[in-house]
Formats: C-alpha cells, structure tokens, sequence
C-alpha cells in the first residue's frame, strides 16, 4: 500500500487538500449552540378553557386526552398539568420516533377526541419547539407609554415582525395589560327595562358585523358592495340599541357602563422593581440557535426604526453569549493545546520539516472532523468541541510515531533510495499503529451505547472524539509517509546526534537498568501503587454531571397557592429591588405566571427571575457565584416564599426529563390529591434532617382558596330554572363573557360582559347576583343556590393519568447521589405510606444511575474487545497480560488525581476513564512490538545478556514514547486548568486522563520492559 500511496504522491495530496477545503466550509456552516439539545423528543398538547377550575380541567380534558395519548405508538410517558383555565399535556415519545411524524400522530388522535372533550375546550398543538427552544428573552420599553400600549405594540407589531425570522416557530409575549372593551352591566337596570343578559349579548354580537353583498356593475364598471358595521369605539358601543319599549330605543349606555380596560391576566413581568412588558422568542426544532438569534437581532434593527418614537426593545436574556463564551473557551483551549503540541514535537524533534509534517496532521485531522459533523447533523457545541478538545493530543501520537520511524531510518540509511527506505519504515509501524487505533476507537464505544439524556449529551463528544481520531489515523498512514517524502531532504541527523534525544536515552537508561536489576521492587511498587489508587472509590461522591456555569442566575420563588396575583405581584417586585441592590448585578427581571405559549406551565404562584450578572472583574473581591447565592437568599427570606435558586438551562433541562425543577425529587403517586400534600409536607419534614437538603419546597396541589356555588335545584324550579340557566348567569355576570371581537386595523381586542366589580368583589355579593327567570322576574342567586369556601387543588399533575406531587430540593455541601442514598432510606423509615402510594426519586441523579448500569455493562466488554485487538497483534497471552497490567495501575493514577482535586464521580469522569483506556496502552503496544522484533529470536547466553538487550531495544523507543505521552498529557492539562463558560464539564474528563497517563507511562517505560525481561530471563535460565 505504501508503495503505491508513494507512487501516486500528488493523487494523495490532491485529496487532501479536497478534504481541506471541505472542512473549512463545513466548519462556517456547522449549527452552534451552548450544548446539545437534550430536550425530550416532546409535543405539548396545550387547551385552554376560560375560567374553569383545575378540578374541572383535570377531569373533563387533562385525563380523557391523556388516556387516550398514551395508546399513540412510541410514546414513553404522558404528563399532565391541570390549571386554573387551561390544560397541558406532554407528550414524550422515544428518541428514535421522527419529530414531525410525532406532531402528525398526535394531531390525529386530537381530531378523534374533539366529540369527547366540552365544546368550548379545543386542544392545538404547542410550538415545534423543544423546552429549550426559549433562547431569547426581551423587553418592550418607552417612556410615556402605559403598560396597555406597550403590550399592543408587542403583540400586534413586533411578534408578528419576530415570527417571520427563519428558524422562530413563536413569539410569545408577556407582562402589561391587554387591552379589552368591558361592558359593566348593572343588573337592576336590566330588570327595570325587562331585558336579559342574553339579549344584551346577542344584540352586542348583532351589532359588530361587515358584511359583503357581492357587486353592482354600472358604467362598464364593478363595484364591490361591502356593508359597514364593525365597532370601532367605545361610542360605537354606547349607542347599541338593544331592544325598544313604546317605540323609545334601550341602549346599551342605558343599562351598562362601556370602558376600555385590561383584560384577565395570569402572568406578569418586572424589571428591576417596575411592571414591564416584553416577549419570548422560542427556536424551531433542528434550528441553529445562534443564527436564529443573530437573525432575531437584526430584525429587531429593521423594525426598531418604525416603533413608536422613544419605544425601544431591549433584550434581559440572550443565549448567543454563553454560546459565545462557551466555544470561545473552547475554542481557545484547542488553540493552546495546538501551539503546545506543535511546540513538544519541535522540541523533540529539532527538525523543522519534521514537525511540519506531524503539526499538519491537528488542523487537517479538525477540519475533516467538521465534514463528518456536518454529514451527521452534529452541532458545534461545547461537548462536540470537548470532544475534539481531548482528542488533539492522540491525534498526533500517531503522526509522531510515523514521522520519527521515517526520520530514523532516513538517517540511518543514508545511501538508500528514499522512496523505498520510507515505504519500509512506515510499514514497521503500520502495524502497531493500527492497534492503538482500534483500541482508542473501541474504547469509546461504551459513550455510544449511553441513552436518554446522557446519550444526548456524550454522544456528540463520542462522536466527534472518534471522527477525529479517525481522521488523525487517515492522516498518518496516508499523507504523512507522502509528506515526508517531499520534505525530509538532504543529511539528517541521527537520533544519538539529536541533543535532545540524546539527553533523554541518557537519563532514561540507568533508570531502567536499576529497574531491570530490582524486578521485585518495581512489581510491588506498582501494586501497591495499583491497591492505594483503587482503594480512594468509597471516598469519592457521585453526581450526574458538573454545573455548566450560564452566566446568569435564574431565582425560582414559589408561593402558597392561595397567593392572589397582585400579592404575588408584590413580592416580585420586593425581591428584585432587593436583588438590584447587590454591586455583582446588572439587571433583574422577574416573571410570575405564565407567559403567552404552550411551552410555559407556570402557575400564578411561581416566580421566574432571570438575574444577569456583571463580569467577575467588576465584582467583590473574594466573591464567588456560591456566596453570591448565600448572600442574596439570605436576603430574600419571606414567610411562605420557598426560594428556589438555579440557572436558565439547566432549569429547563431537569423540567424537561422529569419534570423536576431541581437536582432532587420525591415523586410521589396516589388517587387523592390532598392526601398527596399530606404525604408531601410530611417527606419535606422528614428531609429538612438530612445533611446538604437545600431550597425544599412540596408542591400543594389543594391550597387554593375556592367559592363554591352548589345549585338547589328544586328551589330552582320553583322559578323555571334550569341549572344550565343559573350557570350562563354565574359565567357571564361573574366570570365575564366575551362577546365578540373588536377590530381596529390589525389589531384584535375582545368585548366582555360582565357585572361591575363592586357586585362581584367579596363571596357575599355573590349572594346578590341577580337572575333572570322566564317570566321576566328576578330571583338573588342566594335563594336557590348555597355558597360556600372550601379549599381546593391549584393545579393537578398527573403522569400516565395518575396524580403525582413533587417534594423538590436541591443539594450543597455534599454529592448528590449520597444524599439520595441517604434521604431514600430515611423517609422510607420514617414515612407510612396508606395503600396506593408510592415514592420514587427522580432528578438529574436518574440519569447518572441509567448511565452507570449501562457502563457497567458496555465497559468490560469494551476491555475485552481491547485484550482481543491486543492479543491479535502479539498472538502471545504473556504479552498481552504485561501490557494489560497497565490499565489498572492507570485507573488508580486517575483516581488519586481525580480524589486530589475533588471530583465526584460522574458522566463526564466516566468518559475521562474511557478516553484513558484508548491511550493508556498505546506506549506499551509501542514497547512491547520493539522489544518484540529486536529480541524474540535472539539467543541469549546469560539473564544479563537478556537485561542489556532490553535496554538496548527500549532506549530505541523511549523518545516517541515520550513525545506521545507529553503531547496527550499536556494537552489534557490545558483543559484540567482552562477557565471560561464550558471549562467546568470538559475539566472533569480530563482529570482521569491526565492522573493514569502518569502512571501508565511509568509501567508502559518501566513495568513492561522490567516483565518482558523476567520471562526471557527465565527461559535463559531453563535452557543453562
């Protein structure tokens, strides 16, 4: 093969420099984001049913459509939330079901239903988005303008501008007043003029129509005939005429007071302590997110112009800068790790050509890996760029070992033709080099065998790990051996003439002779090294996965459900003035409720604060984000406020694969919702005692205050009513009624019906609600209806149809799977659960138990492909056991640094552990073929014969040894002490790297020859 690569030198190159080009254009065109999406593959199925209670939802939409959601095929779990007016249903399929084809089947099963649910609740489809679609958050601002008029500009000018972006699939708005004609009916001037609810609504509705009466044709002309009728103002209104009584017309403004006001609202927004207006952008599933929000900005440029003068938007939360910052980090480290590795190999080297040709393989071998990322679908992202991160120092180990063989033998044979001399020295490397590439890409298939969450995750890093490792492996068997060939030219120089070299055989040789004389010393030296890093495991902690820090703070207060919206109001407005005070703080904006989406469940008592922060050189000295969050919740303590403190992605990432908005959660499942909080507040009690229990807070489902209106229904016949008769009162007076739509050019505005709020304030004007009977008369709904206050659920959440409720915390001071070990075994003590309830704990620990079972698995069968590929290129069981006695001396290495800088046990360190079973026998298969080749049929007179020849055959390999080792080495170590967003998730797969590297290259150059020579000395001393 290598003389045919040889013969065809300009073919070669011409496919590289094809390849080149191509990933210089895959890398401009890749999609970008933070991290991967790892969002559930989810539709949200979203009804809203004005006014009804959670009770009502639950029963008559939430678990009818979740019953029959689930029967869909590929589904894997449906959640249910149930509110004050509205419905959500998410409905999670299995990862590998199309996204679109999901959306379809979901649609279809919502068409069967529509006869089942009541006739004024219609279920859509939410947005084809995944929960972290919200990428971009703003605020529409302007001095002068009322919060009504801002919240009109929003929906009716800059949504729609916003939604025509490629790539948006909504814009949601929320906070300020929307506008609405209310018409307050006064009950007692109805009576008198003997005029019903239903007339006065049926002549408003009667009295708001255009219509179209098709064409006249006069003069050789057409003209479309269109009748005028729509309202267009309060006078409009005013002058309807309802009815007449002895030819005097009754208009509306006889019977009711007509005014614009906001309508019914449950979300608001504040910022920095004053009420705000602003909107959401949400992202389009397989979207790029920073070309969305790049597109989003300059859209926001375009209309900007035409805004209201002094009306301005201005974005609180904005992606694109952690994304920035994430792969600026990244990008970076793979800068520094570049110049590092290049700086090593001329070093070692000392020969310019030559490193040339072994640097050449990092921007080919990335660029390359970009084709593949882009074929794939595979984002640019702070785990795909990870990947490549700790790649850089493998990928030129066998670059190295090519090019050093090359160079050797040139200079070796001097007088040879150099064609021929480098087709042979690359094939007494092939061998060995395709070993450890087998073992480095076979090593990494346990990260592809992950799934849920964490395969989303690490497979993108796995991914491109092995794309560029492959594209490294390409380089050195195909393109270097050409290189070298144009290259290396004239007299070069011998490795004892190289001081460099020179100076390393000559330290390593003694070190290695003392070694070969004390066999036994070396042996259990490693053992115990081996038993001392192995025996660290109990100490160390367990978590899923190292925080990613965003950059931002996202503070999550909830209050008691009974909490009314202006009350809940008034905290959020206290604590984000307090929150504004703090010098590390650059802006607050709270929202409470819910904003305008399907992808937006929060209820009135939850509050979302998105904090941004100031850069760290303008804060405290000494002060950190950990004290920054103990200073600030400190600060916040209000009775019956629960603070919850988290970070925007994050948040939405544990919502989305549990549902759970914080590390830890006891789910618990019965029939009965108040039993469920029984339960709860119970498990919180049980929790508040064990050590690192944090931000605790039990979901109430009953909590909220209700008035409940039970009609008497024999009293009611007495009058001629129906029940249906006293509850279109109850909805219209009470609730409010919308009529029919204003239109006032683009703009959309409701027209309610309703009685006056001084009727409808307190429970006991309730009881003088008037209704109409048949006959004309009025009866007080307090004589044929009992009203009552009772206590009833604010929202219902069910999974697969069975209410659940949540007992959240999150953790400090300690790992988070010991204080799941922990609390799972106190509450089961001391919790009694009655029949059919049950408690299970989920949160992010899940997927770090999902993950370890898998790896449990995957990982020693990885091994043992590794010993099988290690065994096909020796064909020997002795050889193969000295190399394999370097992994676990390996393991222990990366155990003792990971203890030392205090890391817990998780995903990313599990990958650091994998990445280091590719590498850490590399040197040793290196070693072991040299000592091969130069000693196997040698016979030796004496055991020191044997010693000399294994330290004249080691010494040959020991400076690309080396330079292997270092390159990885110190590359890793460029991640283990990088800073910047993204550095705390890569930093962690780094640490087992770079801790067994050290002691795999003292048994790779030490135990591997100190064995090999035992056993040959043996076999010298059988045959004496």
């Amino acid at each position: 093969m290598f003389a045919w690569l040889l013969k065809n030198r300009l073919l070669v190159l011409a496919f590289f420099l094809l390849l080149l080009g191509a990933g210089i254009w895959a890398l401009t065109e890749t999609p970008v984001d933070a991290i991967p999406d790892v969002g559930e593959n989810q539709q949200i199925v979203f009804t809203e049913w004005m006014g009804r209670s959670p009770k009502d939802v639950e029963d008559q939409v939430t678990y009818p459509l979740s019953v029959q959601l689930q029967g869909l095929p590929g589904v894997k779990e449906v959640r249910g939330q149930s509110g004050f007016g509205f419905s959500m249903i998410y409905v999670i399929f299995a990862d590998n079901v199309d996204f679109y084809w999901a959306r379809t089947r979901v649609l279809e099963r919502l068409a069967q239903l529509k006869g089942e649910l009541p006739p004024d609740a219609v279920p859509v489809l939410g947005p084809d988005a995944t929960g972290l679609g919200q990428v971009f958050w703003y605020t529409v601002e302007g001095d002068g303008y009322s919060l009504d008029e801002l919240r009109s500009i929003q929906d009716f000018y800059i949504s729609y501008q916003l939604q025509s972006v490629q790539g948006v699939a909504e814009v949601a708005s929320v906070g300020g007043f929307v506008r609405q004609y209310q018409v307050d009916v006064d009950p007692n001037r109805l009576a008198d003029h003997g005029i019903s609810i239903h007339q006065l609504s049926t002549a408003i509705e009667r009295s708001n129509v255009d219509v179209g009466a098709k064409v006249i044709q006069q003069g050789g002309m057409e003209f479309v005939v269109r009748g005028i009728g729509f309202i267009k103002d309060v006078e409009d209104i005013e002058n309807i005429v309802i009815t007449a009584r002895d030819g005097i017309p009754i208009y509306v403004r006889n019977v009711a007071t007509v005014q614009l006001g906001p309508a019914f609202r449950r979300g608001a927004l504040d910022k920095n302590g004053q009420e705000a207006v602003g909107g959401v952008v949400i992202v389009r599933y397989g979207s790029n997110p920073l070309e969305v929000i790049k597109k989003v900005k300059t859209k926001i440029a375009e209309i900007e112009p035409g805004l209201p003068q002094g009306v301005k938007i201005v974005a609180f939360y904005d992606r694109s800068g952690l994304i920035n910052r994430t792969i600026g980090t990244l990008r970076n480290t793979l800068i520094i790790e570049i110049i590092i590795v290049i700086l090593v190999v001329t070093l070692f080297l000392l020969h310019f050509a030559s490193t040339f040709a072994v640097s050449l393989v990092l921007p080919v071998g990335v660029a390359i890996s970009f084709v593949f990322m882009k074929i794939i679908g595979i984002t640019s992202n702070v785990m795909s760029l990870g990947g490549v991160a700790i790649a850089i120092g493998v990928m030129v180990d066998y670059g190295i070992i090519m090019t050093e063989n090359i160079f050797r033998r040139r200079a070796e044979a001097p007088g040879e033709p150099p064609l021929k001399v480098t087709a042979q020295a690359a094939r007494e490397v092939a061998p060995p080099i395709l070993v450890a590439i087998l073992t480095t890409l076979v090593s990494f298939a346990p990260v592809f065998a992950l799934t849920g969450q964490e395969g989303k995750l690490f497979g993108p890093l796995a991914w491109t790990k092995t794309l560029a490792i492959g594209a490294a492996a390409l380089i050195s068997l195909l393109l270097i051996p050409v290189l070298t060939s144009f290259i290396l030219r004239g007299r070069l120089r011998k490795v004892e003439e190289n001081p460099v070299s020179h100076a390393i055989v000559r330290g390593y040789r003694p070190i290695l002779s003392w070694a070969l004389k004390h066999k036994l010393v070396v042996v259990i030296t490693a053992a115990v090294l081996t038993v001392g890093g192995l025996a660290t495991v109990p100490f160390i902690g367990g978590e899923f996965m190292p925080p990613l820090d965003e950059g931002s703070i996202l503070f999550m207060p909830v209050t008691l459900p009974s909490a009314s919206l202006p009350q809940v109001m008034q905290v959020m407005r206290t604590q984000d003035s307090v929150l504004s005070t703090f010098p590390e703080v650059e802006s607050v904006v709270g929202k409470l409720g819910r904003a305008e989406t399907a992808t937006d469940p929060a209820p009135v008592s939850m509050i979302e604060t998105v904090i941004n922060l100031k850069p760290k050189r303008q804060w405290r000295k000494g002060m950190t984000k950990e004290k920054l969050v103990a200073e600030m919740d400190a600060a916040l303590q209000i009775p019956g406020v629960s603070n919850i403190w988290t970070q925007p992605i994050i948040n939405r990432i544990d919502m989305l694969a549990t549902g759970i908005r914080t590390q830890v959660g006891a789910k618990i499942m019965g029939p009965d919702v108040a039993e469920l909080e029984r339960i709860g507040l119970e498990v919180e009690a049980v929790l508040r005692d064990v050590p690192g229990a944090a931000d605790l807070f039990t979901e109430r489902p009953v909590g909220k205050p209700y008035v409940e209106i039970e009609i008497n229904r024999r009293q009611a016949a007495r009058y001629g009513l129906s029940v249906g008769d006293v509850q279109n009162v109850l909805m219209t007076a009470v609730g409010g009624m919308e009529v029919t739509t204003i239109f006032a050019g683009r703009e959309r505005y409701g027209l309610q019906l309703r009685y006056p709020r001084a009727m409808r304030t307190e429970v006991r004007d309730l009881e003088r609600v008037l209704v109409p009977t048949k006959q004309g008369a009025v009866v007080p709904l307090g004589q044929i209806a009992a009203i009552k206050r009772t206590m009833g659920p604010a929202m219902i959440n069910s999974t697969n149809g069975i209410p659940r409720s949540y007992v959240l915390a999150n953790v400090r001071g300690r790992d988070v799977m010991g204080f799941v070990r922990e609390a799972s075994r106190t509450v089961a003590s001391r919790v009694e659960l009655p029949p059919g309830y049950s408690i299970s704990w989920g949160g992010s620990f899940t997927h770090q138990v999902s993950a370890r079972k898998r790896l449990s698995i995957i990982v020693p069968i990885s091994l043992l492909i590794i010993l099988l590929i290690l065994y096909q290129g020796f064909k020997s069981f002795r050889d193969l056991g000295i190399i394999a006695l370097g992994l676990p001396l390996s393991i222990a290495g990366g155990l003792l640094l990971q203890i030392i800088l205090g890391y817990n046990f998780s995903v990313a360190v599990w990958v650091g552990y994998i990445a280091l079973f590719g590498v850490a026998t590399d040197s040793g298969v290196l070693m072991m073929s040299v000592l091969r080749n130069r000693l196997k049929d040698k016979p030796f007179r004496d055991p020191k014969a044997v010693r000399d020849g294994v330290l004249d055959a080691a010494s040959l390999r020991v400076r690309p040894a080396l330079m292997t080792v270092v390159t990885t080495m110190l590359a890793m170590v460029v991640i283990l002490f990088s800073q910047g967003a993204g550095s705390e998730v890569v930093k962690p797969m780094a640490a087992p790297t770079v801790g067994g590297l050290l002691t795999a290259t003292a048994a790779n150059l030490i135990l591997v020859p100190v064995l090999y020579s035992w056993f040959a000395e043996r076999r010298t001393q059988r045959k004496i």
